[in-house]
């Protein structure tokens, strides 16, 4: 009959064009033209072949709508016909409530349509026959579907699937004590082929420890290295390892564990990290550094084949210590960014810079828009972002707040957790815990949009990694410049980039 009907409907709009001498002639060579089709239909093996429309329950498109839910009308549901389920692969928003009943629109896959379909509320437990009802979808629904023929069901369980966890915080955790029992002045870690290399002070004595899996440590000896060196700047630089002495003279290694000096034409004040090569402007890698040339301080950069180039002079207002640093790519441009520190006049830094040669640095920051002055910050890029995460504030204090910028460091905005006391008569509406010592109650207000752990000692002097996974690796750190290093390794991540991805 679905054929027919197309031919039918065909006729009735073709005859309009016929003159009226032909009419009667063509409407009975139609008219038996369909008869003869009905007979070969019911007749042929067509029919047969169309068989298994009358047995087909499958669900072709689902599709959702509630005026009180916002977005519910774009949301997308993949059918899995195979395991008889149907989901948004794409969860709704964090906070998303589903409280209302929702509007099912379903349409199959069988041109006959079915015979029914009824739908099964798992959070009520009642039944709704007809699909023009609304739906609780607070809970997954079951969905059973009849066939053409009354026989053939297919049951399906649909579910609106709404992140439980906000997508965007990003969420730390303590792994693990680097090396239980050890106490270290100094601490700088390196990252290379997958192995994490620690320098240490370790009774007023420089040693290195080699890692894999950041648990088991070996030591391994170090041979050349020297004996006031400035482990906050030291650095990787193309296939080796470089650390500036207190006395500005630079030392290589190509295994991280014997050292040899560099004979450099000028003194080096500071390591402010390295460039990789540009295949657009054919630089090769270079290290940044800043030299002492004819009593002036001025940006340089070292080659791999020692060769030092001159740059501009440094401002007063660059940071020449105590800085935090990262490479990030823009525009197929490799660039270095120097961020907090102190500068020639020992004024703490609350300035991020940049560059694309090493020569020449361009402020970034915007005067009003811009994290507080502080030295030792790690800084990072991370989700197209830059953060400056604590550090130590021109009083001594410690730091623990997190620093971000979306537009490459010219505004940043602030995030932290204030721990509020309240009246212990006031009106609540959540919990609270006790202070002893204050003898108060407090709660956390986390007015942050990624805050550190409550656990998560405020520190600066830490080393920092991102890893393929895009896990956050925090190494030590102190909680001023004359305490000992923090036992600890942290790791953090943005809840959506640890999502199961497709």
């Amino acid at each position: 009959m679905y054929l027919i009907t197309k031919i039918v409907l065909t006729f009735v709009h073709a005859k309009k064009k016929l003159s009226m001498g032909k009419i009667k002639f063509c409407g009975l060579l139609i008219i038996g033209g369909i008869l003869s089709l009905v007979s070969s239909c019911l007749g042929s093996d067509n029919y047969e072949a169309e068989e298994w429309m009358l047995h087909n329950a499958q669900i072709a498109s689902f599709h959702m709508s509630c005026d009180s839910i916002i977005g519910l009308d774009s949301v997308k549901f993949t059918i899995d016909q195979v395991n008889s389920l149907i989901y948004n692969k794409d969860s709704m928003p964090f906070g998303t409530v589903i409280g209302f009943k929702v509007l099912v629109d379903i349409e199959v896959d069988n041109p006959y349509g079915v015979n029914n379909i009824m739908i099964i509320e798992q959070a009520t437990g009642d039944t709704v026959q007809t699909v023009t009802d609304s739906v609780d979808f607070s809970a997954p629904v079951t969905i059973i579907v009849t066939a053409y023929d009354g026989v053939m069901k297919k049951t399906y369980e649909a579910q609106l699937n709404v992140h439980q966890v906000n997508p965007d915080t990003l969420v730390w955790e303590r792994v693990a004590d680097i090396l239980p029992g050890k106490t270290f002045q100094e601490m700088k870690v390196l990252q290379y082929n997958d192995a994490y290399y620690m320098y240490v002070v370790e009774n007023n004595q420089y040693q290195l420890y080699r890692t894999d899996n950041i648990i088991d440590w070996e030591r391994l000896d170090l041979t050349g290295f020297p004996e006031h060196a400035k482990l906050s700047q030291m650095t990787r630089f193309a296939d080796e390892w470089v650390v500036l002495s207190d006395d500005g003279v630079l030392y290589y290694s190509d295994n991280g564990r014997v050292w040899t000096t560099a004979e450099i034409d000028v003194p080096v004040k500071a390591v402010l990290g390295y460039l990789q090569e540009s295949t657009i402007t054919g630089r090769e890698d270079v290290l940044c550094c800043i030299a002492g040339i004819d009593s002036v301080l001025h940006f340089v950069t070292i080659d791999r084949q020692r060769t030092v180039t001159q740059g501009e002079e440094v401002g007063e207002d660059f940071p020449i210590s105590g800085f935090g640093q990262f490479h990030y790519e823009t525009m197929y441009y490799p660039r270095l960014v120097i961020t907090a520190g102190r500068d020639s006049k020992d004024m703490l830094s609350d300035k991020a810079y940049a560059t694309m040669d090493g020569l020449i640095w361009a402020p970034l920051s915007y005067p009003q828009m811009t994290f507080s002055s502080r030295e030792a910050a790690v800084a990072f890029y991370y989700d197209n972002n830059f953060f400056v995460v604590g550090g130590i504030d021109d009083s001594g204090k410690a730091l623990k707040d997190v620093n971000y910028s979306k537009d490459q460091g010219i505004s940043w905005l602030n995030t932290y957790i204030v721990k509020v006391y309240v009246d212990e008569n006031e009106a609540v509406d959540q919990v609270y815990e006790y202070d002893e010592t204050e003898e108060r109650y407090y709660y956390y207000d986390e007015r942050a949009y990624y805050p550190m752990d409550k656990e998560y000692g405020a520190r600066g002097f830490s080393s920092v990694f991102i890893d393929k996974d895009d896990y956050i690796w925090l190494f030590g750190g102190k909680a001023a410049k004359d305490m000992n290093v923090i036992n600890e390794i942290w790791r953090g991540r943005i809840n959506r980039l640890g999502f199961e991805k497709d």
